[in-house]
């Protein structure tokens, strides 16, 4: 069962009862042959996939301030009009390049989300878009627990939303099913002059924006696995010279698995009673959250979950060896390892008894918070082997939208380099290499620079990218995981089972030829 990590509501303040119960997306097939009385018995049952934390002014960073325009402002074109700033950086693309002067005065453009921080980041960024545009722009947000189920529906049978906001894996599947339209005609016949494509963090446009072969979304908001780390620990002269002693290296930040085991090793009391932690490692272990520990050496080894055929990427010497790597990382994890979720891992991290934690940002929040033990002790690095997993909300314009140019303009204003500034206090971060080397912005945020080389660095998704299939698919991992992480069985046999599980779902749904 997946919970809300990684797709950036926990951790925000989007969803905060969602830890009383866990929350998952039903498997809904989103074939475009599915019927319509099937796909709203299926939905009507439906809840969430998995999201992660938020980052901010949720953790004491300065917040960037600005004033929207007005929303009776006419609709001049002018972009003096709409100059703020945010963090000491002057916001002067306020038009799309110019291409926005009120020449859709008169007309509605309605995008559809999830209630809370994504809705009100584009509630701050549409008064400026309505006032450069001429257009009315609705934001229509609903709960958590239903958010989908409606958006779906309505790409399917109502017709409403122009525009959604949603989460990658979901997108993908709507662009299988022909929901959501192939952004390429606009990029090259209707974009800003300044839109610049190659500006996009390279692997959050690939991952996230392009799915076979089309440009299906701009990316929104980017989430990826972080690696924690207690700094103090690794600073301390007298822990350094001891680990000298017993490995004979120094002790450093793990880049590799191997390092990682190692390091994890002397950091458990168990095995080294000079420890000063009890665990050197941790992560979530509770069925539903266990399979980013697989996920964050599987692409390090160059595998991956399906590839470009729906075929499994990992059925080889990757998947095992990545399954082998979490299988031996338990041994230096806390003893209720495999049932930590979510606010259970965070809070033995948060209390000193861990050395190490991969998790995903709202982590940070956590150790920074009132009460934590290792407050300002916390260093935040790569996960070791560099290929972290990714989570993410995507922006797209629906494929019955009769105002596709205006939504096309819209998702490509917000997500303009100067624009998406204005969401930073919503905990949007960004998604442009430009504006994590603008110094203003890097030095806001702790966690951005890591952020940065993170997301430039992620290869697999945190839910499996198959269309309509991604709760069933990601419910086989989380079993082999399972079974192996409690030796039930073998790395090879939990590979082994998981790939067959995953040939007989991705043929039954007409994805493999």
């Amino acid at each position: 069962m997946a919970e809300l990590h990684h797709l950036g509501l926990i951790g925000q303040g989007q969803v905060p009862s969602y830890y009383k119960g866990d929350v998952q997306m039903k498997r809904a097939n989103l074939s475009s042959k599915t019927s319509i009385t099937v796909l709203t018995a299926i939905l009507a049952s439906g809840t969430l996939l998995s999201a992660c934390g938020g980052n901010s002014d949720k953790q004491g960073n300065a917040a960037p301030s600005s004033s929207a325009p007005s929303a009776s402002a006419s609709a001049s074109g002018t972009a003096a009009a709409a100059a703020p700033e945010v963090l000491g950086v002057q916001l002067t693309d306020m038009d799309s390049g110019g291409t926005l002067h009120g020449q859709y005065a008169g007309q509605t453009v309605t995008l559809a989300t999830v209630d809370g921080d994504f809705a009100d980041a584009v509630k701050t960024v549409a008064p400026y878009f309505e006032e450069v545009s001429g257009a009315k722009v609705v934001v229509q947000s609903f709960p958590g627990e239903t958010y989908m189920e409606k958006i779906q529906l309505d790409l399917q049978v109502t017709h409403n939303f122009d525009a959604v906001l949603m989460p990658i894996a979901n997108l993908h599947g709507f662009a299988n099913s022909g929901l959501i339209q192939d952004l390429t005609s606009f990029t090259q016949n209707a974009a800003s002059p300044n839109l610049d494509l190659d500006d996009f963090i390279p692997a959050l446009l690939d991952v996230y924006g392009k799915y076979q072969g089309k440009l299906i979304a701009f990316p929104f908001k980017p989430d990826v696995e972080l690696f924690f780390y207690r700094k103090d620990l690794f600073e301390d002269a007298d822990i350094q010279a001891k680990f000298k002693e017993k490995t004979g290296k120094d002790l450093k930040v793990p880049t590799t698995a191997d390092e990682l085991k190692e390091t994890a090793a002397f950091f458990t009391r168990s095995l080294n009673p000079d420890s000063p932690t009890d665990y050197g490692y941790s992560h979530m272990g509770s069925k539903g959250n266990s399979r980013w520990i697989w996920t964050n050496r599987l692409g390090a080894y160059g595998g991956t979950d399906v590839d470009e055929n729906f075929q499994p990427g990992f059925n080889n010497e990757a998947g095992i060896q990545a399954m082998q790597d979490a299988v031996d990382l338990k041994q230096y994890a806390p003893k209720e390892f495999m049932e930590l979720q979510w606010e259970t891992a965070n809070q033995l991290f948060a209390d000193g008894k861990v050395a190490m934690m991969e998790q995903w940002p709202g982590l940070y929040s956590t150790v920074q918070g009132d009460g934590s033990a290792v407050k300002d002790k916390v260093g935040i690095a790569v996960t070791p082997g560099g290929a972290p997993t990714l989570g993410g909300w995507g922006l797209s314009v629906a494929s019955q939208s009769k105002q596709s140019e205006l939504a096309y303009k819209l998702i490509e204003f917000i997500e303009g380099k100067d624009v998406q500034l204005l969401m930073l206090k919503h905990t949007v971060d960004p998604t442009r290499t430009s504006n994590y080397n603008r110094p203003e912005i890097s030095a806001s945020n702790t966690m951005y620079p890591v952020l940065f080389e993170s997301f430039s660095k992620g290869k697999i998704l945190a839910d499996v990218d198959a269309p309509g299939l991604s709760s069933q698919l990601n419910d086989i991992v989380e079993l082999g995981m399972q079974e192996a992480l409690s030796g039930k069985s073998t790395p090879e046999k939990a590979i082994e089972m998981m790939a067959k599980s995953f040939d007989k779902e991705l043929k039954a749904a007409g994805l493999q030829k």
